[in-house]
């Protein structure tokens, strides 16, 4: 299975680039990345694995980028902030040499978390040039989704052993939760609703869209699997984080005036009460009949359950004391680290990075102080100082604006539905900021970085569209044949 795993992806590779479609070969990619931590756990953290989204990916920009040079094609789009990212660049790229950095190696492989999914922000700019790919690429990975969110709660009832026999590192990560969470297609307990945090937004878009109903199967299966993954992962952020993504969404859908939101939100709440009935009447019992049966597990699985820490939402104390730090913590790292103490210090890249991060007394003092917060802001302070916090956030507001703007004046239906669902997806990534790094890591970094790229497309568009009908002068006779912008 190991062997099977370290192939995987550049098996994915040449798959996405043997299709002639860049639409399928970008989901190859999206599939890829989500079954990316099931990979790493069968490939014991392999090195070859660790970087297998971007072996993916990186092999689809190879092809792009020669197929421009061959057709002479020589500059990159012109992406909104497209300055303010090179800048972004070109200052990371520069930490690379800090004193403060471990050492080179260390710099470089941590570009994987600051830079390598960037290529996404272009190639969403591309694709939104064509008006359907927005919807056929939601429906898409919705779809495979819902198979992802079947195998997780199958997994869930029948227990830790049901479907892998996993050792090692996976037992490690498994066995200091509180409870039996099921990983799914990820590399963690409970990762399974970061997937969750985006297709239950994911299907309110195609029915916001107009292009489907809430009585579509798959709408139905992606709304009922994401509520009932959020439900048995216990991953109460990801859940508050989809419920930001959800409500600005439809308030985005009101400020324009559109009639079916009531509707929505009305489907939401019914879906959202069978589907916890559901789990907690006859999921979860066989879930506890399992971990009864199964040897070799933490007792305290026996007796607590995910579903007890989504009733503690209800506490006014939970958003109080769930997670430390906030803005004094921010403040800390600013005075005590205004321009970083190294790349790959803090983030997924320090777990991977492990004991190279402390391999002398120097590095080891550091590591000790700066190498974990619960926090975007603090971690992304001591990875690249001010500069690079203040450039990144920079973005990620700014897309959130400009999707906003193509909520409000998109000329139709789906242009304004995407501009609500990336609006919402920006405002959670800054909210849950403040207690995690989602831009810190895949894949709540590769979907801010595409979806970001879909709405400055699809802006783009529709300005220039406007801007060229502005300045047609009619002519006395027809012209046999309408100009097209996809020409």
């Amino acid at each position: 299975m190991s062997t099977l795993a370290l192939l995987l992806p550049f098996v994915a590779a040449i798959i996405a680039l043997a299709r002639a479609s860049w639409f399928w070969g970008l989901m190859v990619f999206f599939i890829y990345l989500s079954i990316e931590g099931l990979v790493k756990l069968a490939g014991n953290y392999h090195p070859i694995v660790h970087i297998g989204v971007d072996v993916v990916l990186w092999a689809i920009v190879g092809v792009w980028v020669a197929k421009a040079i061959l057709q002479r094609r020589t500059q990159l789009p012109r992406v909104p902030f497209f300055t303010v990212l090179v800048l972004h660049v070109a200052w990371v790229s520069l930490l690379v040499f800090s004193p403060y950095t471990a050492s080179i190696f260390v710099g470089v492989a941590s570009l994987k978390i600051h830079l390598s999914m960037i290529p996404l922000y272009f190639l969403g700019f591309l694709f939104a040039s064509h008006v359907d790919v927005p919807p056929r690429f939601v429906r898409a990975l919705t779809i495979v989704w819902c198979f992802t969110f079947g195998l997780t709660l199958v997994q869930y009832v029948g227990g830790p052993g049901s479907l892998f026999d996993f050792s090692g590192p996976a037992l490690s990560r498994f066995s200091y939760f509180h409870e039996w969470r099921p990983f799914g297609t990820t590399a963690l307990p409970g990762g399974q609703a970061v997937f969750a945090l985006l297709a239950l937004p994911f299907a309110l878009y195609l029915v916001l869209s107009g292009r489907y109903r809430f009585r579509d199967p798959w709408i139905v299966l992606t709304v009922v699997g994401s509520l009932a993954v959020f439900f048995v992962s216990g991953v109460r952020q990801l859940f508050l984080g989809s419920f930001i993504v959800v409500v600005g969404m439809m308030g985005l859908q009101i400020i324009r005036g559109r009639g079916r939101v009531a509707g929505v939100a009305v489907a939401l709440a019914s879906f959202g009460t069978v589907t916890y009935v559901g789990v907690a009447e006859y999921v979860l019992p066989a879930a506890q009949t399992s971990l009864e049966e199964a040897t070799g597990i933490p007792e305290i699985w026996r007796r607590r359950n995910p579903l007890d820490r989504f009733q503690t939402l209800l506490e006014a104390n939970t958003y109080r004391t769930a997670r430390k730090g906030g803005i004094p913590l921010v403040w800390d790292r600013i005075k005590s680290a205004p321009l970083g103490v190294g790349l790959g210090r803090t983030g997924s890249a320090a777990s991977a990075l492990g004991s190279t991060l402390s391999d002398n007394r120097f590095n080891a003092q550091l590591q000790e102080e700066f190498g974990f917060q619960d926090n975007f802001f603090a971690a992304m302070i001591v990875e690249t100082g001010l500069p690079g916090t203040l450039m990144l956030t920079f973005i990620l507001l700014g897309l959130g604006v400009r999707a906003a703007r193509l909520s409000r004046r998109a000329p139709t239906a789906e242009d304004s539905a995407l501009g609500a669902l990336v609006a919402g997806y920006m405002l959670a990534l800054f909210v849950m900021s403040w207690g995690s790094q989602p831009l810190l890591g895949n894949p709540t970094l590769a979907f801010f970085w595409f979806l970001g790229g879909l709405v400055g497309g699809r802006l783009r568009q529709i300005e220039d569209e406007s801007s060229a009908g502005a300045e047609v002068v009619p002519e006395p006779t027809p012209s046999p044949r309408s100009p097209s912008s996809f020409d």
